[in-house]
């Protein structure tokens, strides 16, 4: 499985129940984040014929450079991603999603990318979205991000924690 980024930020404790931040970074470097708290499987694989197939305007690149990655991993929190060879010898980068039993299997398509999904969530299609509206925000970099803390949610947003784009992050009780 591929490591985490790494992102690195600063977060002011407002009444002890709520802090609100910005990021300072994000390590370019392959480190791993805290994790959520890791599923006691990552599920079966999906079988070839599992899942619909269709045309990707993004390849598994995206989830491995520093502000695209992160931006990806902001749309599918619980998600690990890894890639393995097919039956038929080419490479595919899995995505898997334990907690939404969902799956993205993305396979070169000819000059292009296809991805296959099945399951609860579309976390592909999760992924375009939230590279759409970052992508139209100028592809800011992590600085640009935020985070709002509270007892029984987590949020990241883009530019403004009131009314800018945001990604809910799974909470772990107790933590």
């Amino acid at each position: 499985m591929r490591a985490r980024r790494c992102a690195t930020g600063r977060l002011i404790i407002e009444d002890g129940q709520h802090a609100t931040g910005r990021f300072i970074a994000v390590d370019p470097a392959f480190m791993m984040a805290r994790q959520q708290e890791a599923p006691t499987n990552l599920g079966m694989l999906p079988a070839d014929d599992d899942g619909k197939t269709r045309e990707t305007p993004h390849g598994p690149g995206v989830l491995r450079m520093p502000d695209s990655g992160f931006v990806a991993q902001l749309a599918m929190p619980n998600s690990r991603t890894f890639d393995m060879a097919g039956d038929d010898g080419r490479m595919r980068t899995y995505v898997l999603d334990a907690a939404n039993e969902s799956f993205a299997v993305l396979s070169r398509d000819g000059d292009g990318w296809s991805v296959r999904e099945g399951g609860r969530v579309s976390l592909w299609g999760e992924v375009e979205q939230s590279l759409a509206l970052w992508h139209a925000a100028g592809s800011p970099a992590a600085t640009r991000f935020g985070i709002s803390v509270e007892p029984d949610r987590q949020r990241i947003w883009l530019e403004n924690a009131e009314d800018g784009p945001s990604w809910r992050l799974p909470v772990i009780p107790g933590s």
